[in-house]
């Protein structure tokens, strides 16, 4: 009697120990998943467009145009290079590279773009109302295959520093 008592109460307490494990009872998940952090875009332009890259992303630099709905996009990229170049007032200029290149938005894509001197995250549809076909400002688009997966707003002067 007292090994079926035994038995039944450490196959009781290891069943309690196995729910616990698996349901997750630590106070940085929200159902059963680890918090991300907020989207925000300072972090877009480190965390993680650092961590595309190391995914192995391809970076193209461009002006971007976009058209879609109902979370079917396609963005077009038309790519351009900055040139560093000391007879220009800026000390570079902005060279199109005559090369256009479409992809699809990617359903997790992000997008910052530049308002007020600062990156906000934007929607497809805001980034089509506002920020759709503007040719002076420059993007990062981090593609993953032929799926586009971050537009990050960049200034020249900041991609003339990485040459």
């Amino acid at each position: 009697m007292k090994r079926a008592f035994k038995s039944m109460f450490l196959s009781l307490l290891l069943c309690a120990a196995l729910v616990m494990t698996f349901t997750g009872c630590d106070d940085d998940t929200s159902g059963g998943t680890i918090d991300e952090p907020e989207i925000t875009g300072e972090y877009l332009a480190g965390e993680y467009a650092q961590q595309l890259t190391t995914d192995g992303a391809e970076v193209i630099v461009g002006s971007v145009d976009m058209e879609g709905s109902d979370g079917a996009y396609t963005v077009h990229i038309a790519e351009k290079e900055v040139v560093v170049n000391d007879g220009y007032e800026e000390g570079y200029y902005i060279a199109d590279r005559n090369l256009t290149r479409d992809a699809e938005l990617g359903p997790e894509a992000r997008i910052a773009c530049m308002s007020d001197g600062e990156l906000t995250v934007k929607t497809p549809e805001e980034f089509m109302e506002s920020y759709s076909g503007d040719e002076e400002q420059l993007y990062e688009v981090y593609l993953m295959g032929e799926s586009a997966e971050l537009l990050l707003a960049v200034d020249p002067e900041d991609l003339q520093a990485d040459q």
